[in-house]
């Protein structure tokens, strides 16, 4: 991806970091620290909560915050035991391979997992979430109307952020940086550039940033764009009026 345009100082983001697990919390305590380290506070960690999490482990999550993370929920285990039908078939072989859980459930049990997302952060003493973002973006069979009923806030899809306390949504652009193959690699180039001639500058633009991203293909491409400037916001942050 080529370097931002001279604008980008003026851009805002809306950093995530996404797949916070046990087994990634040192890459997560990583990035945090380079993020920190260019002058960026405002990050949004997605938490799994089925994912295996320790005592020692929680302790560390807990700590997060502290340094002016938010938490936010993402699905259950963020993998499916079984792709079912054409639709999930197709949506696992161009975006999201065995994550995109919501697709392998039916209507209640989707609004089950939302709901047991929800409450495991209370569970476990950890602040309260404002922000649920289903694995792979995809919410599978539930409606807006599930959305109003459900605990979150705010709910975010490929398309931009979904608030139920207003019934406003926010279109909003997104760039990410996970690519372990060069196809991937050359796709996220091409989504990227369109999304960020597509926001401009006065609009937010969200970054999904994934555990592993500093030492994959678009590395340099992610390092790049976050030295270039730009006012991280939290997702609190958003204007659903404009």
């Amino acid at each position: 991806m080529q370097s931002p345009d001279s604008g980008q100082a003026r851009r805002q983001l809306l950093l995530s970091i996404h797949d916070v697990t046990p087994d990634t919390l040192d890459d997560v305590e990583r990035i945090l620290a380079e993020l920190s380290g260019l002058g960026h506070h405002k990050v949004t960690l997605l938490v799994v909560p089925g994912s295996g999490w320790t005592t020692g482990s929680l302790k560390r999550l807990r700590s997060l915050p502290v340094g002016g993370a938010a938490l936010a929920g993402h699905g259950w285990r963020h993998v499916v035991d079984e792709i079912r039908g054409l639709r999930h078939r197709v949506h696992s072989l161009l975006i999201s391979r065995n994550v995109a859980e919501h697709l392998a459930l039916s209507h209640s049990q989707a609004c089950e997992l939302v709901q047991r997302c929800y409450e495991w952060f209370a569970d476990n003493g950890l602040p309260e979430p404002g922000l649920y973002v289903p694995p792979a973006w995809a919410m599978g069979r539930i409606g807006r109307d599930d959305l109003d009923r459900l605990p979150f806030r705010r709910y975010e899809t490929l398309s931009g952020v979904y608030d139920s306390g207003t019934g406003l949504f926010r279109r909003t652009a997104m760039i990410g940086f996970e690519a372990d193959t060069p196809f991937r690699a050359l796709s996220c180039r091409l989504w990227n550039r369109w999304n960020l001639r597509a926001a401009g500058t006065s609009k937010p633009t969200r970054v999904a940033i994934h555990p592993r991203d500093l030492k994959l293909l678009l590395a340099e491409d992610l390092r790049r764009f976050l030295e270039s400037g730009g006012q991280a916001l939290a997702y609190q942050d958003i204007d659903f009026e404009t």
